[in-house]
C-alpha cells in the first residue's frame, strides 16, 4: 500500500492550514479513508470485518482479525492503528503502545496513532510524553480544537 501518495500529502497541507473544526474533521476522515485502502479485495474485507468488530466492542475478535490482516501485509499502518485501538480498549497498553510505535514508523504523521499515544500517556501519568506528543500533533494539525489548550495546561503544570 502506498501511504505517501500525492493525494495524502495534499490533504496534509490542507489540514495544516484548516481552521474550522468541520473542515479539519473532513480532512482527517479523507486521509483515514485513503490509509485504509489496499489493492487486495480480500484484505479490504478483513479490515472491514475488524472495524465492524471494533464498533460492536468485540475487541478480542478485532485483535485476531487485524492480526490476521497483518500476516498478509506487515506494512499497513492503519491495520496496526486499528489493532492498537482494540488493545487499548482491553487495557492492554503495552501492546497498544507497540502497535502505535509501529504505525508511526510507517507513517510519522498518523494523527490517530499520536492521539492514541496521548491517551495512554495520560492514563499512565507520563505527562512529559503526553506534552511531547501533543506538540507533534500541533505541528500536524495546528488548529485542532482543544490541542493548544491541552498543551498549554500541561506546560503550565510541568513549569515549561
Amino acid at each position: 500500500m502506498k501511504q505517501y501518495t500525492e493525494e495524502v500529502d495534499s490533504l496534509f497541507k490542507e489540514l495544516k492550514k484548516a481552521t474550522e473544526s468541520e473542515k479539519i474533521s473532513d480532512l482527517e476522515s479523507s486521509i483515514i479513508e485513503i490509509w485504509q485502502r489496499t489493492e487486495d479485495p480480500f484484505l479490504d474485507d478483513v479490515i472491514v470485518l475488524g472495524v465492524e468488530q471494533l464498533t460492536r466492542e468485540n475487541y478480542k475478535d478485532a485483535i485476531a482479525t487485524f492480526s490476521h490482516a497483518l500476516m498478509f501485509n506487515k506494512e499497513h499502518a492503519e491495520v496496526y492503528n486499528k489493532r492498537a485501538v482494540a488493545y487499548y480498549m482491553r487495557g492492554e497498553y503495552n501492546k497498544a503502545l507497540a502497535d502505535l510505535r509501529r504505525v508511526l514508523e510507517l507513517e510519522p504523521r498518523h494523527f490517530g496513532a499520536l492521539s492514541g499515544l496521548c491517551n495512554i500517556y495520560r492514563e499512565i501519568k507520563l505527562e512529559v510524553h503526553t506534552l511531547r506528543t501533543l506538540e507533534i500533533l500541533l505541528r500536524i494539525i495546528p488548529n485542532k480544537e482543544g490541542l493548544s489548550a491541552q498543551a498549554y495546561t500541561l506546560r503550565q503544570k510541568l513549569g515549561r
